[in-house]
This record gives C-alpha cells, sequence and structure tokens, in this order.
C-alpha cells in the first residue's frame, strides 16, 4: 500500500485510510465478494517484549541447533540503515554442528523451520567471519522468489571461507556496520560499495575516517578476532510421567502431581530460589489435551501450598477421559526470601520440613483467591507518575511478574502540579504553616486538599450566572447546573493548575477549584483552559 520504514506515522495513516476508503467504496459499488481493507492500526513499540521474544527464540535454536547463539552486539551508535538502536539478528557459531543436519544448507534449512513455527520470517547467512555473515544477511539482494508463497518467507546466502572477500564485493558500506557519519562520508568521496573501499588504502582511510572503518574491515575479512557473547542455558525444572495404566481416580491424580511438584522443585532450593509460575499438562486417551498454570505472588517452595494451588485448578476441570501423561514445569522463578521461624513456635522440634522460604498470609490469600477466581480477578493498585487525577492509579493482576515488578520498586517523587510546587517554594522558604492553605492554593500538607471520592470520568457541569446573564469568562459562576439541578457555590478555593507534559500528546491544562455548596457539600471541580466554557464535577469530599 506504500507504508515503509521510516515513514511519519501521519503519512502511513493518510495513506492507507485513503487507499482503503476508495478500495471499499468501489467494492460496495462493483464487487461485494471482494475482501475489504482494513484503515491502519498504530501500536506502541514494546521495546522490552521485542527483547524478550528474541531471546526465547535464541533460547529454542539453542536448544535445537548450537550452543553458541548470541544476540547481536551493539555499539554506542546506531548503524547506518537501521531505524531501531536494538538487537534484530542472532549470531551463531556453528563450527563442529554443521555435520549432524548432513551439511551447511540443512542447517539452515532446521533454523527455518524453526523460525516458521513462531510465524516469522528471516534472512539467513553462513560465512566465515561474523561480519561477512552479517553483512550478507542484512544487505545482499534478495534472491528470486518462487512461485510457492511457503518459501518466501526466508532467503538463504553462502559464502565460502576462501571466497569472503568476494561475497563483499557488490554489497554497499554500510553492511560493514558503520557509524552513519562515516557512511556519509564515503558516500561524498564517491566510494558506493565495499569492492571500491577495499581497494583504498587503509593507512588512507584510518587517517581520513577513522581507525573505526579500518577495524570492521579487518572483522569482515577474517584479520581481526570478533568473539560472541553466548547466552546462558536456562535450568530447566520440569518432571513428567507417563501412567503405565491410564486412570480418572481423582485421588491417585492428586498424588502423582504433588510427586510431580516435589521432583520439579528439588533443584531449585540448591540455588535459593522458589517458584512464581507453575504449569501442568495433563493428556487424556481420548479427549484433548488440558494445561493448568498457576501464578504465585511471591516465590516459594512450600510443597503443600503449591500442590494445593495445582490440585484446585485440577479440580475446577471435568474430566472427560482417563489421564495418561502428565507433565509439570516450573515456567518462572526468582530468589527466595528468607524467614526464620520461631524456635519456640508450636511443633518446632517435631517438624522435619521446617520451610526457611515460607509465604506470609497474604500471599497465600492471593495465591487461593486468584487460583478459584482466576488471575485477572485479583488485582492490586500502584501510583503513577502522572499529573492529571484519573490517571494516577491503575490496577494490575497480583500474580503477574510485571505487576509485581512495579508494586515492588522503590518509590519515587510524586510529580507536582505548578500550584503545589509554588507552594511548596512558599513553605520552603516562609517555614511550615501546617495542612493550611496559602491565597487559596493547597499544599501538600493539607488534609483536605484531594477528595477521596473521584468519577470514573469527569461529569460535566453547566455554569450559571445571575439571572438570565451566563457567567463571565474570568468570573467564577456562582451556581452550577448538573442532572437536572442547580446547585449553589457558598464559597471556592483555587485555582490550582494541573497540566500535563507537552511531550505526551495534546496538552491537558486545567485549573482546579474546591467549592463548598450552599448544603454544605464539597466538590472538587476544574475548568478546562483549552475551553475555558467547558466546567467538569471531577470528584467530591466526604
Amino acid at each position: 500500500m506504500g507504508v515503509r520504514l521510516g515513514m511519519p506515522i501521519a503519512q502511513a495513516v493518510d495513506i492507507t485510510t485513503t487507499l482503503a476508503d476508495q478500495h471499499n467504496s468501489g467494492r460496495n459499488v462493483a464487487n461485494q465478494s471482494v475482501p475489504p481493507i482494513p484503515t491502519a492500526i498504530i501500536d506502541e513499540h514494546d521495546r522490552v517484549a521485542d527483547r524478550r521474544a528474541l531471546h526465547s527464540l535464541a533460547t529454542e535454536l539453542q536448544s535445537h541447533l548450537c550452543p553458541q547463539i548470541a544476540l547481536e552486539t551493539l555499539d554506542r551508535f546506531k548503524w547506518a540503515g537501521r531505524f531501531r538502536h536494538d538487537p534484530e539478528a542472532l549470531v551463531a557459531e556453528i563450527d563442529g554442528v554443521t555435520h549432524l543436519f548432513d551439511d551447511e544448507p540443512g542447517l539452515l534449512a532446521a533454523a527455518a523451520t524453526i523460525l516458521k513455527r513462531r510465524h516469522l520470517n528471516a534472512r539467513l547467512a553462513i560465512a566465515s567471519t561474523l561480519g561477512a555473515a552479517w553483512a550478507l544477511a542484512t544487505h545482499a539482494p534478495s534472491q528470486t522468489r518462487t512461485k510457492d508463497p511457503a518459501k518466501n518467507h526466508f532467503d538463504f546466502f553462502l559464502a565460502p571461507a576462501d571466497r569472503t572477500r568476494d561475497a563483499l564485493q557488490t554489497l554497499p558500506p554500510s553492511a560493514l556496520r558503520l557509524n552513519p557519519t562515516d557512511v556519509e562520508t564515503l558516500q561524498r568521496l564517491g566510494i558506493e560499495t565495499i569492492g571500491s573501499l577495499l581497494q583504498l588504502p587503509r593507512s588512507g582511510l584510518a587517517t581520513r575516517i577513522g581507525h573505526g572503518l579500518c577495524n570492521r574491515i579487518a572483522q569482515a575479512l577474517g584479520e581481526v578476532d570478533e568473539p560472541i557473547l553466548a547466552i546462558d542455558i536456562p535450568t530447566e525444572h520440569t518432571a513428567s510421567l507417563e501412567l503405565e495404566y491410564p486412570t480418572d481416580a481423582v485421588d491417585l491424580i492428586r498424588d502423582r502431581i504433588i510427586r510431580l511438584i516435589e521432583s520439579a522443585t528439588a533443584s531449585l532450593r540448591p540455588l535459593g530460589r522458589g517458584v512464581l509460575r507453575l504449569r501442568c499438562q495433563m493428556d487424556f486417551t481420548e479427549s484433548p489435551s488440558v494445561t493448568l498454570e498457576s501464578g504465585l505472588f511471591s516465590p516459594t517452595l512450600d510443597l503443600n501450598h503449591l500442590s494445593n494451588l495445582m490440585i484446585g485448578a485440577f479440580e475446577s476441570h471435568a474430566c472427560q477421559s482417563k489421564v495418561s501423561h502428565l507433565r509439570l514445569d516450573v515456567l518462572q522463578d526468582a530468589i527466595l526470601a528468607s524467614t526464620q521461624p520461631s524456635i519456640f513456635g508450636p511443633g518446632f522440634e517435631s517438624d522435619t520440613q521446617t520451610d526457611w522460604t515460607r509465604q506470609t498470609d497474604i500471599a497465600r490469600l492471593i495465591d487461593s483467591l486468584s487460583g478459584r477466581l482466576g488471575e485477572e480477578s485479583v488485582r492490586g493498585v500502584r501510583i503513577n507518575r502522572d499529573p492529571l487525577p484519573e490517571d494516577t492509579v491503575t490496577d494490575f493482576p497480583l500474580t503477574q511478574s510485571s505487576g509485581r515488578k512495579l508494586a515492588t520498586a522503590r518509590p519515587r517523587r510524586r510529580p507536582k502540579s505548578k500550584a503545589s510546587s509554588a507552594a511548596d517554594s512558599h513553605d520552603e522558604s516562609h517555614g511550615r504553616h501546617g495542612g493550611g492553605t496559602r491565597n487559596g492554593v493547597p499544599t501538600p500538607h493539607d488534609a483536605g486538599r484531594r477528595p477521596l471520592q473521584l468519577h470514573s470520568s469527569p461529569q460535566r457541569l453547566t455554569p450559571l450566572g445571575h439571572g438570565q446573564d451566563p457567567p463571565g469568562e474570568n468570573q467564577f459562576p456562582p451556581k452550577f447546573r448538573f442532572r437536572g439541578r442547580v446547585w449553589n457555590v457558598h464559597q471556592h478555593w483555587g485555582p490550582e493548575r494541573i497540566e500535563t507534559r507537552w511531550w505526551q500528546g495534546p496538552m491537558v491544562r486545567r485549573d482546579y477549584f474546591r467549592v463548598e455548596l450552599d448544603d454544605g457539600a464539597r466538590w472538587w471541580i476544574f475548568r478546562d483552559l483549552n475551553h475555558p466554557t467547558d466546567w467538569q464535577l471531577h470528584g467530591w469530599f466526604d
């Protein structure tokens, strides 16, 4: 549709919207059988998720392809031709493993099979150096496409060990992983290929452009070694059991699940780590397999607690046939927090399985409720660094690692509105005045500064003046109409200005007021400074 890498989002949206409208209008008139074209869907780039997915792929390739797999190492600067400064390639040291796949093309085919299962497209290259392999995989012209779409997802490039220089001849200098400034300098000099670059003396290149360029050339040609930093092989904590006789006896299945948990977690105790997420896969003789998952609020090795969680999940599923195979995996683990049990506690001397990794009562309660009600139903609350009151708190599942990580982070300094910052400055220069206000502006020490009750979204108010006249633009309205009733203002305090940061999108600018009505009720309202006649009720004071 004309969308290209590096294109501004606004331009891409305009192109896709225009083409979609043209196509869909023609479809409605001419042929209803032609599928409609959807408009563009804009999604924010998640660098953490990308890195996690790439690391997961590297781990799978490490298990099935070769042991030396690494994520590409990035320099401080962004390489020329790259739109993001993030790892996008995997590097493998394949010496000594190609014979396991018959030859090098067989190894590439095996890698393509793994990538295809993940619905990924890729360009794969084999060369005698890391630099040459990277250059071929990222910059070599694509091969001629075949009529079979299944074979068009991958490009394969092979450079024999004695033909590395020849394989690089026609590639652009940016394929050497150069600084964009160096690439621009080479372009001004008229050097458009690596072959032309290799004909120039290294001493002149080092003097005029820098030693970094010469080092990249040496790495690509194998004159300088470039080691890879292979990822660590993850330790697997798993256990499986093939039942000799398939059974649907609940007591027997419970016993086997307990034994599998004990076996899978045995290797965690010497490491000082506990379980954060368990998964149990149950295969049946006649019905589809069932996967049971249970997340925990904090890591533990308490066998009774883990068993109760997994057995509770099992009992919530009705068995349609007999169980033939059980597999239990520890999907996530974390460092344990040690606690010393009291030596004077009940049964201390007779307790042969004293668990110094025991969870707190609240953690057990959260785990149990999550197992019964679902992880999404048991949620916690965290404070965000956002000046808008409706965005200062969000909820998250308590048994998911992302929420737990944020919940245990070091508390940060809360952002302040402009008015409160001014009040703080006044307090620091004139001493603390307790919980009072100055010129109607609340200080952070004012107990009534913020209401405890907020509407899920601000409610619109209609400002009214005296008689039939509307209130002036710079005049505070003496009354408001809300939900069909007129409310008279007895007194008010403010304004307190709250604004969003300019880099977060369209600017939100509000002046907040605390209002006391004739009947004694107190509101927290604001005026939208982008639309001065727009007043809204955001919360109320008890």
